[in-house]
This record gives structure tokens, C-alpha cells and sequence, in this order.
């Protein structure tokens, strides 16, 4: 059965992460990565009046965390994150808390750690889990309908750093060829940065194309 999914991009915070809410026609779903600027997501949230059910991290860096304690406490939602990325919500070395003026992030706790190939519902919502390990050790992607949530393993014609705690660049360029592995197109919303399309990165993105990659695919 065909339903209406929409959503909403909020760059949020001091390097403006893009957080997104995602719902469908009764305006339930989810949030990913609310990075900062709290208000700004809450009001979004009331303006639509959604009912946010989940918090998804992509990864656990500050610039993606900050407003969740805030987005948790005022909708209830659970709090989701990658299992390998576990270990940075209490150690503010992963997090890169350390480098920011923020000397202590939120009290965060996941409702539940995710794997490769998990399925998250929220409302009508399905949300599938791709783990993509480069940027941090569980960074993860995660397809909805015909959207592909990056974070910061794919962006417009680039891709994440491999040079902060935990990260691994032959990682990244294996999760970068699983991507460019799916089948069909997505519209690719990622970490920061304008949206794009996996066809579009297929063809001209150089990181994604390291493996040789045959744009007529």
C-alpha cells in the first residue's frame, strides 16, 4: 500500500548538521541526527505537529547529538544508535567533544543499539539499516522508501574524514562501493551539505568512483 512520506531538513548547529525529520500522512516517524539548535527542531516538530517515536544517530560525533537530549525528553522517542558507535556517547575523545567548547555533551543512553540490516518502524515508516563503517567505527546509513539518510559517509561529491579517532579510509571506500551497489537511485540526504542523488555520485563522485566504478552500471 502507497502512503505519503515527508521530510523536513533543519541545519542545525555550529556546523550546521542537517537534521532531518521523516513521517508519514498521520506525521509520525523520526529524527535523525539532531546535531544542535533544539528549538529550532522542537518547533519544527510542533509546527507539523509530528509524533516523533525515534531518535536515529547516524554516528555519534557532538555535531550530531547535541539537541538529542532535548528531542528525547519533549517527544519520548527512543533513543537508536549504531552498536559500534556505542562507546562515544560516554567517551568525549570519540564523540570529539574534547575538541569543542562544549565541556559536556548530553546524558545520553541508547534504547537500543543497531546492526546491519536492522528495520526500525515508526508509523508507516520503514527504515532500514546499512552499516557503513570509515568516519567512525558504526557510522551507518539508513534507507527509507526512496531516500538514503548518509550522514557523514556520503556527501555531494565527497565523502566523510577518516582522520578522527576510530576512523578507517579503506572502511570508508568499502561502504562507499556497497553504496554505490544499490540497486536503482535514491535521493541521498546527508550529514551536511545539499542533497543529492546516488546516480549522480555514482557518475562524479571521486571517492565512490576509488574502485573503479563503471558509471553506465
Amino acid at each position: 500500500m502507497e502512503f505519503k512520506m515527508r521530510y523536513i531538513c533543519i541545519p542545525a548547529g555550529e556546523l550546521e548538521t542537517n537534521c532531518y525529520l521523516v513521517f508519514d500522512g498521520d506525521g509520525r516517524g523520526a529524527a535523525v541526527d539532531p546535531g544542535g539548535d533544539a528549538p529550532l527542531i522542537l518547533d519544527a516538530i510542533k509546527k507539523y505537529q509530528l509524533k516523533i517515536s525515534h531518535v536515529l544517530l547516524t554516528h555519534v560525533h557532538f555535531d550530531h547529538i547535541l539537541a538529542a537530549g532535548e528531542v528525547l525528553k519533549a517527544t519520548g522517542a527512543d533513543l537508536l544508535v549504531p552498536r559500534d558507535d556505542e562507546r562515544a556517547l560516554s567517551n568525549p575523545a570519540l564523540s570529539l567533544l574534547n575538541f569543542t567548547r562544549n565541556s559536556k555533551g548530553p546524558d545520553l543512553k541508547a534504547d537500543r543499539l543497531l546492526d546491519d540490516g536492522d528495520e526500525i518502524n515508526a508509523g508507516k515508516l520503514v527504515l532500514k539499516v546499512l552499516h557503513t563503517p570509515g568516519h567512525t567505527p558504526g557510522s551507518s546509513c539508513y534507507l527509507c522508501g526512496g531516500l538514503l539518510f548518509s550522514g557523514d559517509t556520503l556527501f555531494e561529491c565527497s565523502a566523510g574524514r577518516t582522520d578522527f579517532p576510530g576512523g578507517d579510509s579503506r572502511a570508508l571506500l568499502r561502504s562507499l562501493k556497497r553504496l554505490s551497489e544499490l540497486e536503482g537511485d535514491y535521493t541521498v540526504l546527508p550529514g551536511h551539505g545539499p542533497s543529492t542523488t546516488l546516480q549522480n555520485e555514482r557518475r562524479g563522485n571521486p571517492y565512490m568512483n576509488a574502485f573503479g566504478y563503471d558509471s553506465d552500471h
